[in-house]
């Protein structure tokens, strides 16, 4: 008898530990605003893009940043509202739920989330220092650097 309820009581505990572990797991979610390309689709950063989490914690970001937010719990609700060029009216609001299950990190991409795909969650972005001791330099490939043809016209029409 004494084997058994030290069994059930291990068999307790571990079900507990398992139950707080992933009811109690912090997850880094990156909310990233970058131009993307996917299966040969260009999907370009939005100009103003508000997003809240959990009802909770709301940001701004513009074209080319990226946040992180952290959440604790098996899943959370996040809503996103494409702003106009002034910030002042929402153009499209989109809300959803998400379960990360147990991965600590993810990132969401808003301009996927924006274009109504399903396919918007990346992975994070890996932390790559610069070798040889040398500043890293940009490319010509990373979005931002080079203005784009339309951008170039609005500029120059201000």
């Amino acid at each position: 008898m004494r084997i058994l309820l030290r069994t059930v009581g291990l068999c307790l505990l571990a079900l507990l530990s398992v139950y707080l572990f992933y009811f109690g797991r912090e997850h880094q979610i990156f909310i990233d605003n970058n131009t993307i390309e996917i299966d040969g689709n260009r999907f370009r950063a939005l100009r103003l893009v508000r997003v809240t989490v959990n009802d909770a914690k709301t940001m701004e970001l513009m074209q080319r940043e990226r946040d992180l937010v952290k959440v604790v719990g098996p899943s959370f609700r996040f809503k996103v509202e494409v702003m106009d060029q002034f910030g002042e009216n929402v153009e499209k609001a989109i809300e959803r739920d998400l379960r990360p299950g147990f991965a600590k990190n993810l990132m969401l991409s808003l301009p996927l989330i924006a274009s109504d795909r399903n396919d918007y969650i990346l992975p994070p972005p890996v932390y790559v220092p610069p070798s040889g001791g040398r500043e890293a330099t940009a490319t010509e490939d990373e979005d931002g650097l080079i203005p784009i043809e339309n951008e170039i016209r609005e500029i120059e029409q201000l």
